[in-house]
């Protein structure tokens, strides 16, 4: 026992007391062997934080109560699955949601069957992506690209209206194939930014126009608003839906998803595009007025079907002006002027008599109408003689 001098215990006692109990455990554990430490159960710590606060206590109780008082008989899997979903819905975010186990096994086979459409409007090749979701959308658009270019495709339009977004990793290889040189966006989390990836030197050249709407969201609009950041390629449409977060998606033990915000995407420059959008170079309104129809709304159509498309006419249009001034790698789009919007339907190319002569009643071409006006005879004015 340790010797009292004056009501102090002596210092040297005590050390010699502390080193007796803790040398044999050491020498136990070994030299260099660290103490290990107990890992935390998540599903132990949650619960003893939910019976450790009233709010969580009163849960329980509800549940509990539900189950015994109730009149009806109670899903009680069902009643766990409505609870979890009100635990997203508190949260107050409209892009954070709870999705059930077989509603998002339905969107994880609609996106692998997405496909990627594309066309051809004479040497202007159309890719039109409806989604990001899933991880094939990247390896599509490629091919896609690479087809069109193989058929001799010399301007590109990429259609990205109704695209509501997903994977940011299949956008990313989308802005691999069109830009060389710079950072592809940036992602912030809890006021830290950092560049999500870089261009590829060996990107591609061609013209490029791409078409944009309101329900063109997330990913979709970062792929849009870097292209039009770096001048890559002119936006056409509508302004975009302004959705500048993204989701992580977590997969629980029923097969369900959470869909939780958790970080923001930033284009070149920092700049955010969240309750904002991308505001394309040249807007053009979802349903513009036709002359034809007495300015009655005229609905979009397919990407086949160019001539019914204000949008897809204006891109068409405006790659077509710029190759047939052979500009070989233009730093801007010209774009034509709005009202081009207004130009009534093409009508239907009559069809050639059986000996290849055009009809009678067929218009001349604008350069057979040009050339016959340079050959034709002014008319003799009021008592002239003709010749």
């Amino acid at each position: 026992m340790p010797v009292a001098v004056n009501g102090a215990i002596r210092p040297l006692s005590v050390a010699l007391l502390v080193l007796a109990l803790c040398i044999p455990s050491a020498l136990a554990q070994g030299p260099f062997e660290p103490v290990p430490r107990q890992p935390v159960d998540p599903y132990e710590a949650a619960l003893r934080e939910l019976l450790e606060t009233p709010a969580g206590l009163a849960f329980l109780d509800a549940f509990i109560a539900v189950q015994r008082d109730y009149l009806y008989g109670v899903d009680r899997d069902a009643l766990l699955e409505g609870a979890t979903a009100g635990l997203i819905e508190s949260l107050g975010d409209p892009f954070s949601r709870y999705v059930g186990a077989e509603d998002a096994e339905a969107e994880r086979q609609a996106a692998a069957a997405s496909g990627v459409e594309i066309a051809r409007v004479g040497d202007v090749g159309v890719i039109r992506i409806a989604t990001f979701e899933g991880d094939v959308i990247g390896a599509r658009f490629s091919t896609a690209l690479d087809t069109l270019l193989t058929a001799g495709a010399r301007g590109l339009v990429l259609d990205l209206r109704g695209n509501p977004g997903g994977s940011i990793l299949q956008g990313l290889q989308v802005l691999d194939r069109f830009l060389t040189e710079g950072e592809l966006g940036y992602r912030r989390v809890r006021g830290v930014s950092v560049p999500i990836a870089y261009a590829n030197p060996r990107a591609i050249s061609h013209p490029l126009v791409v078409l944009v709407d309101a329900e063109t969201a997330s990913t979709a609009e970062i792929v849009a608003g870097t292209l039009q950041a770096y001048g890559r390629g002119r936006i056409i449409g509508a302004t975009t839906a302004g959705k500048g977060v993204g989701q992580t998606t977590v997969r629980l033990s029923d097969g369900a998803e959470l869909r939780l915000v958790s970080f923001e995407w930033l284009l070149p420059g920092l700049r955010s595009i969240d309750a904002v959008g991308v505001t394309p170079d040249l807007l053009v309104s979802v349903e513009p007025a036709d002359p034809v129809t007495d300015g009655s709304p005229r609905p979009l159509v397919s990407v086949a079907e160019e001539g019914g498309d204000p949008a897809l006419r204006l891109a068409v249009d405006a790659l077509r002006g710029l190759l047939s001034d052979e500009l070989a790698v233009p730093s801007r789009i010209p774009v034509p002027t709005a009202t081009s919007t207004l130009l009534p339907e093409p009508e239907p190319d009559p069809e050639p008599e059986p000996n290849g002569s055009p009809r009678p009643d067929e218009p001349r071409s604008d350069d057979s109408v040009e050339a016959s006006d340079e050959n034709q005879e002014a008319p003799p004015t009021p008592g002239q003689p003709r010749p």
